[in-house]
């Protein structure tokens, strides 16, 4: 329905009129019929979103931009735009819009994105719509309604890269063994650790410390559905906030559990940093088990990051007469689906390339 597009923005104007936008939780509702004359490059600014300790705007162009030769003047165009005076903030976002009959509509699938704030050489990633189109399905009483969703991948890699005193001393603890208050056993290895830690950096250890749940009163906690080793790094991640002192050591199957054991006890950074090592890791040996782990734990960019390697030619002649491609078919006919789309939007040759200066967008 919609056109994805990448572009440099131009230098804009933006509006800040009293009624043309309200906003609530994760909806913001655009007054239309008040912006739909502003110029071309001018546009209407969200009130201040905040998510993941940064600062966020959606800016909405009534007619469109300068730099799109073809379509200025006669499509609209969304953007998320990065407030917080930050660099390197990736995020997964989607935009949503409300048709008249009350049914939201995909208006920008999950993308993700680096986000710079103070970077106007950046690219910014977007979506357009037809004036005509928009207001015949979705403006209603003049208003355009759209939720959106937007979920911080990583925080700035200055950040990530930088030691932790803190966690220095933390380790301490682990290092030396002294007073643990749990124990955990792991394909009949114990691991003793500290209750109080492991609550304070997982509201599920939180829960099952120190909630209601059983393990709350036992002394030895049995893991179940996880390796001995997985778990150990697990947990030196919960004392070091640290992936390097491990990572290098851990196979590419094991970081894939990992990565499924941080989804399980809801460590977002660990998350995050198995999903970099995963992708810098990628290869015909690696791409499908590693695509099956991201479809599983729905991790969009991981899964865009595997399926763009997999649809490349070279790669797929090799995938196709594997065991391994066989199962994956069989268990998730869905990502075969989405393979062949990707082998399809990339191959070019059904598609039309338009040039949105400074950049080309293909556009199928």
């Amino acid at each position: 329905m919609l056109d994805q597009v990448r572009l440099k923005m131009a230098t804009s104007q933006s509006h800040s009129l009293v009624g043309l936008i309200k906003s609530s939780s994760n909806h913001i509702e655009f007054n239309y019929s008040e912006s739909k004359h502003l110029p071309v490059n001018e546009f209407v600014t969200s009130p201040c979103i905040c998510v993941g300790g940064y600062n966020w705007a959606l800016e909405f162009f009534p007619r469109g931009l300068d730099s799109d030769e073809e379509n200025k003047g006669t499509h609209v165009f969304l953007f998320l735009n990065l407030l917080s005076e930050m660099k390197d903030v990736s995020a997964e976002y989607s935009f949503n819009i409300l048709d008249k009959t009350g049914k939201y509509l995909p208006l920008l699938k999950p993308i993700v994105q680096i986000f710079s704030s103070n970077s106007n050489s950046s690219d910014s990633k977007g979506c357009s719509i037809s004036r005509d189109k928009l207001e015949a399905r979705f403006c209603k009483d003049g208003m355009l309604v759209i939720s959106f969703s937007i979920k911080v991948l990583s925080a700035p890699s200055e950040f990530l890269d930088q030691s932790s005193w803190l966690h220095h001393d933390v380790k301490k603890l682990w290092d030396r063994g002294e007073r643990f208050d749990v124990t955990f056993e792991v394909e009949g290895e114990k691991i003793s650790a500290h209750r109080f830690m492991l609550a304070a950096r997982s509201p599920v250890f939180e829960t099952e410390l120190y909630g209601p749940m059983a393990e709350a009163k036992s002394s030895c906690i049995k893991i179940k559905d996880m390796k001995a080793e997985v778990f150990d790094a697990l947990l030196r991640f919960v004392y070091t906030d640290n992936y390097d002192n491990f990572e290098k050591v851990l196979s590419i199957e094991l970081v894939q559990d990992l990565f499924l054991a941080a989804d399980r006890y809801a460590l977002e950074k660990l998350q995050v940093l198995c999903q970099q090592r995963l992708w810098g890791a990628l290869s015909v040996d690696t791409v499908l088990s590693t695509l099956i782990v991201a479809e599983r734990l729905s991790s969009a960019w991981l899964k865009e990051k595997c399926l763009e390697f997999a649809s490349m030619p070279e790669n797929f002649t090799e995938l196709a007469l594997t065991e391994e491609y066989v199962q994956m078919v069989q268990s998730f006919p869905s990502l075969l689906i989405e393979l062949r789309q990707q082998i399809q939007g990339s191959s070019g040759s059904k598609k039309q390339r338009i040039s949105f200066a400074p950049v080309d967008v293909v556009i199928g």
